[in-house]
């Protein structure tokens, strides 16, 4: 019964042998490792600070350790991890000057520059964005991009990232910001790790919309919502939410805009609120084709002040552009409009390009709105080529029907204004229709491909449902089989037990009858000597006769068969009575197993006084008061 666990224990040794020569432990990597769980967990503590402090002062100490030992592949690792999580702590701690200074300090030694260029290229390019450095971080995003790609596709994923974040809100170069997370997206298909892949692909989705990809924008969104799982941060499908809430607003399909959009700010709600302000702007421009004035300043407000509380400078001046934007709805509010566009941000010279753009776009509109032509149709002019040169199509479409709107209104009367507002109502009808095929042609293939794969999960199913019924049928033979033979094993040793115990019995009462049988004869030839030596002293021979009591190979043979019998008695016997002799314990035996007093003296070969004057030794060595029962007593042990 030994021998499988023997087996088992000897693979699971030679298993576990294998695991530490395929995992051999570099020594030098663990300090470092432990510096980095510390670090983990300061950040997943919210202790900024003090995770910033330990990284600054630990992350040049330990590139110099690499320098040192030849231990590259597993501390250039902890160095890597060590890095993002500085540059982390700097973005966080919004301490973008100090993270580019610190950047800066370390990226002088050779080893820095040798092993980690794409990573300072990724933090210098993103912290020159959040300081509004515009020209450097594209500079610097180039830089990276004329790199040969990353092999290492999870660093890539985010890398690729946060460089398209840079042409995207830097330069805004849609089709660049496209081709990185593209290529991020193939990455991940090809076993790169990201955690927040899901919001990757709805940023993607948000691109194809802008560059007027909407069968693509469609597509991708549907793929970031189906990907996402509650194990997953919240914010990766707050954007595809989002987003699609604001196809189907471009649609007027408004009921499901609105419900889309508050799928995506419950999940904003349970992340920090992240992108809060963005989702009340978008729901205000649903409200605003609704017509429902009330509902748009008021969402309006809201993202403001969201935005205002997470310091996004992006959410406020966009939310502040949206409201001046749809104060032009109103003829009574125009002058509102003009104001609040040139109160929003005094120096336009920091703003990004995207920025720049899309308040001379409203301001321009505006000043048209209040009579100043001239200066507001250059405003929009300007706009529209800048927006054309950053790729916003659609933008620059909103901007140049603006303009023909006012040249078509000064030659209302004419046909030239005629047939222009035909053919505007017919080209956005054509565009409505192309936006409706597009996302109606990604819904069908989306839900067929949604019926595919159900269908394949539920076969799936099946084949499993099938494969466990047939592992229960024969678990459950095997175990009706286990029972069989349980059950007969357990037949079988009661029998042999029976039998045992039945010989073991007889055995006892052959010796008992033997010996009885022997002392009736040696008590026939006492009496025989004493009637012929009737004249003669022949005690001597009467006594020598008399004792010839259990042999010990007789007794010896009765024990056994006793111990068979009740193998527990003599032992608890002897622990509550350990003064009792041989013979004592012999008595006993003969009165556990019924043997009357005539008997036990026939069977040892005394008298029956003999036996009396025994069994009251035996009372008094076992402390018996004179209402207890020897035979009681005795029997009580079984």
């Amino acid at each position: 019964m030994k021998t499988p666990y023997i087996i088992i224990l000897y693979c699971l040794l030679l298993a576990s042998c294998s695991l530490r020569q395929e995992a051999p432990i570099d020594k030098n990597s663990l300090p470092w490792k432990s510096v980095n769980e510390k670090l983990l967990t300061l950040r997943k503590e919210g202790k900024v600070p003090e995770a910033l402090t330990v990284s600054r002062k630990e992350l040049p100490r330990l590139i110099k350790e690499i320098g040192r030992t030849e231990s590259y592949d597993s501390l250039l690792s902890q160095a890597r991890l060590m890095a993002d999580i500085c540059y982390d702590s700097y973005m966080n701690a919004r301490q973008f000057r100090a993270g580019l200074a610190f950047i800066d300090s370390i990226s002088a030694d050779t080893l820095w520059q040798k092993h980690f260029t794409y990573e300072s290229l990724h933090y210098r390019a993103t912290l020159h964005q959040m300081l509004g450095d515009n020209e450097e971080a594209i500079q610097l995003a180039d830089e990276y991009l004329a790199l040969p790609r990353n092999p290492d596709n999870s660093r890539f994923i985010q890398q690729a990232e946060a460089i398209s974040g840079v042409y995207m809100y830097c330069g805004n170069d849609v089709p660049k910001a496209i081709e990185l997370l593209e290529q991020a997206i193939k990455a991940y298909e090809a076993g790169g790790r990201f955690r927040n892949m899901v919001r990757i692909i709805s940023r993607l989705g948000i691109y194809y919309r802008l560059t007027g990809q909407y069968e693509k924008a469609a597509a991708t969104n549907q793929r970031a919502i189906t990907e996402y799982t509650d194990n997953m941060p919240a914010q990766n499908v707050v954007i595809a939410y989002g987003e699609q809430a604001n196809l189907y607003g471009e649609l007027s399909m408004y009921e499901q805009a609105l419900e889309m959009n508050e799928l995506a700010r419950s999940y904003s709600v349970r992340q920090d609120s992240f992108g809060l302000g963005d989702l009340y702007r978008y729901r205000a421009q649903i409200f605003r084709r609704l017509g429902n004035r009330d509902s748009v300043f008021y969402y309006l407000r809201l993202g403001e002040q969201a935005s205002l509380a997470q310091h996004s400078f992006k959410g406020v001046f966009v939310n502040r552009v949206s409201t001046a934007d749809a104060y032009l709805d109103y003829p009574d509010s125009v002058q509102k409009a003009l104001q609040l566009t040139q109160s929003i941000c005094k120096d336009s010279l920091r703003m990004p390009p995207w920025a720049r753009a899309q308040l001379k776009l409203h301001m321009g509109r505006a000043l048209m709105l209040t009579g100043d032509d001239r200066q507001g149709v250059s405003l929009v002019r300007n706009a529209a080529q800048e927006l054309g040169r950053m790729g916003m199509t659609e933008e620059e479409y909103n901007a140049n029907s603006i303009l023909l709107d006012y040249y078509s209104s000064k030659s209302r009367n004419t046909p030239l204004g005629y047939y222009y507002d035909r053919c505007h109502l017919f080209a956005d009808s054509l565009k409505q229709s192309e936006i409706m095929r597009a996302v109606a042609a990604a819904n069908i293939r989306f839900d067929t491909h949604r019926k595919e794969k159900e269908n394949m999960l539920l076969s799936a199913q099946l084949d499993l449902e099938k494969q466990k019924l047939s592992y229960n049928i024969i678990i459950s033979i095997i175990l009706c089989l286990l029972l069989v033979l349980f059950v007969a094993y357990y037949l079988f040793r009661r029998k042999v037990h029976l039998q045992t115990i039945e010989s073991n019995r007889l055995e006892i009462q052959r010796l008992i009858t033997h010996q009885q049988e022997l002392n009736r004869r040696n008590e026939q030839l006492g009496k025989q000597i004493e009637e012929a030596m009737a004249t003669k002293n022949l005690e001597t021979i009467r006594q020598l006769t008399v004792q010839n009591i259990l042999s010990k190979e007789d007794e010896q043979a009765f024990r056994r068969s006793f111990a068979a019998l009740y193998p527990s008695y003599l032992p608890r016997l002897r622990e509550r009575f350990p003064s009792l002799t041989r013979n004592e314990e012999l008595l006993a035996m003969l009165i556990v197993i019924n043997q009357s007093t005539d008997e036990i003296a026939l069977i040892i070969g005394i008298n029956r006084q003999s036996v009396n004057v025994i069994r009251s030794r035996m009372r008094k060595s076992m402390g018996l008061s004179k209402e207890e029962s020897l035979d009681d007593v005795l029997k009580s042990f079984l």
